[in-house]
């Protein structure tokens, strides 16, 4: 039958970020197009839209607190010690979104890899 627009356009998303599974390095490349964007987003908003969680948190690192939120398995302290807001939260929940996707993607990609070998 024919797909509906929801079915259609994810379709074309799997296509485009994992080729089906075939092609696993479209989702780790995905991986590092949405790690470079947080960098440059939480770069431009600290000070203003991200806040210490404690009194004494650790130096603010934007690429490591994109990497923090991005991959699910990691925990490098950055997310738990700056807490996001405003333009900085909305990044955030699309990274941890994307993350949870293409991490996954990623993973299954390479354990069908190994299985075929």
């Amino acid at each position: 039958g024919e797909l509906n627009w929801l079915g259609k356009t994810l379709n074309v998303a799997f296509a485009m970020t994992v080729g089906y599974g075939y092609r696993t390095w479209l989702a780790a490349l995905w991986l590092v197009v949405m790690l470079a964007g947080g960098w440059l987003v939480y770069t431009l908003t600290y000070p203003a839209h991200l806040r210490p969680a404690s009194d004494e948190p650790p130096q603010f690192e934007p690429l490591a607190y994109a990497f923090d939120v991005l991959i699910p398995v990691v925990d490098l302290g950055q997310q738990q010690a700056w807490l996001a807001e405003g333009p900085a939260l909305v990044c955030s929940w699309l990274l941890i979104l994307g993350g949870w996707v293409l991490t996954t993607a990623v993973v299954a990609g390479l354990t069908n890899a190994l299985r075929r070998e």
